[in-house]
């Protein structure tokens, strides 16, 4: 299949099956347009490691499945690539398939290229998904992590900083935010809140 011009509408199906045929270059899609994404900084890597390793630790045996940005999230109108995911659901746990539909976390590190996108479109998108229980943005020029948690039909906000133990309620978590940070070297004083 040939990659269509970004103007160009794709269907979502389409997306997915070029999204396999792929390996030079990982892409996203919303409301039937592509986008490249761009590859990450060493402080992107290793907080992504981190948060990969800390869940993947915790929830050992319990039937769920840690995915890092090299698995697809597909929703409604829109196909993501989320630094982190995890999902419970024997749907996407017990299937062999290319992506994902039933997370109950997603993770994004943010970076000056994706932090609009991370807070708008894509924050959207996954709030239109009812499987999603919370959303966790990291950055990474400083300690500090905001987590949107589902509480019925509202999202509740909490701020994590320097010194802070984080709780993720979708998936009985509690660590504390150097973790996250743990080998992360900070130039200058960013990493004053």
């Amino acid at each position: 299949m040939v990659a269509q011009r970004q103007n160009d509408w794709l269907s979502q199906e389409d997306f997915l099956a070029l999204d396999r045929e792929s390996w030079d270059q990982k892409y996203e899609y919303y409301h039937g347009r592509m986008y490249a994404m761009a590859g990450g900084s060493t402080s992107h890597s290793i907080i992504q490691s981190n948060a990969n390793f800390l869940l993947k630790s915790h929830l050992r045996g319990k039937g769920c499945i840690v995915f890092t940005s090299d698995m697809t999230l597909k929703l409604k109108d829109a196909c993501s690539l989320p630094d982190v995911s995890v999902t419970c659901n024997p749907k996407d746990t017990r299937e062999v398939k290319n992506y994902i539909e039933f997370p109950c976390l997603v993770i994004e590190v943010l970076s000056s290229s994706t932090e609009k996108g991370d807070r708008g479109r894509k924050f959207f998108a996954y709030q239109e998904c009812p499987s999603i229980q919370e959303y966790v943005l990291i950055s990474q020029d400083k300690q500090l992590v905001e987590v949107f948690t589902r509480k019925s039909t509202v999202w509740i906000y909490h701020v994590y900083k320097e010194n802070d133990i984080i709780t993720l309620e979708s998936v009985n978590i509690t660590f504390p935010i150097e973790l996250l940070y743990e080998d992360v070297v900070f130039s200058g004083t960013e990493n004053d809140v």
